[in-house]
């Protein structure tokens, strides 16, 4: 069990870096395709084709790829706070059913969302030479992420012992 449980731990470790130097890179790609956008329309008087829709599909990326980083360093704000109110076994049940909700929700996005990846591969993104599947891929991608990153929060925060805490 202790394997499986380091194993796991790399693993979501691994996850979140992977994912925040992504966001970083996305959000850097992001923001010089938007600022070279608005110089060139207002300055040099020519719009980019391109890098309004390099933008929005960035921004996709960002948000989801987000995700597992997001629920690695517990940024559900709104559950933290009300977990923080409980106290012993009705806190341990509470994070419990909280992620089994998380995983159910991100196990039927991941699988709702796979006949859309396939459907818009044949689709090519307009000013951008790309299947739009390889756009939504991010979906299915950081709901398996996410899945995984729950299961060993979960598993940390229910073996850990109180001198852990």
């Amino acid at each position: 069990m202790q394997f499986f449980k380091k194993t796991l731990s790399i693993t979501a470790y691994t996850i979140d870096r992977i994912s925040t130097y992504l966001l970083f890179l996305f959000l850097l790609v992001m923001t010089t395709a938007t600022f070279a956008q608005v110089f060139c329309r207002y300055v040099l008087n020519f719009s980019i084709p391109w890098s309004e829709e390099l933008s929005r599909f960035l921004f996709t990326w960002v948000v989801f790829a987000g995700v597992p980083t997001l629920i690695y360093r517990s940024g559900m704000t709104s559950f933290n706070l009300f977990l923080s109110r409980l106290t012993g076994w009705r806190a341990r049940i509470m994070s419990l059913f909280i992620s089994a909700s998380y995983i159910l929700f991100f196990y039927y996005l991941s699988k709702g969302s796979l006949p859309l990846v396939k459907r818009q591969m044949m689709q090519m993104a307009t000013s951008i030479n790309v299947p739009m599947g390889m756009i939504y891929i991010v979906i299915p991608v950081s709901g398996i992420l996410a899945i995984i990153v729950i299961i060993e929060r979960l598993i940390h925060n229910w073996t850990r012992t109180a001198e852990d805490a």
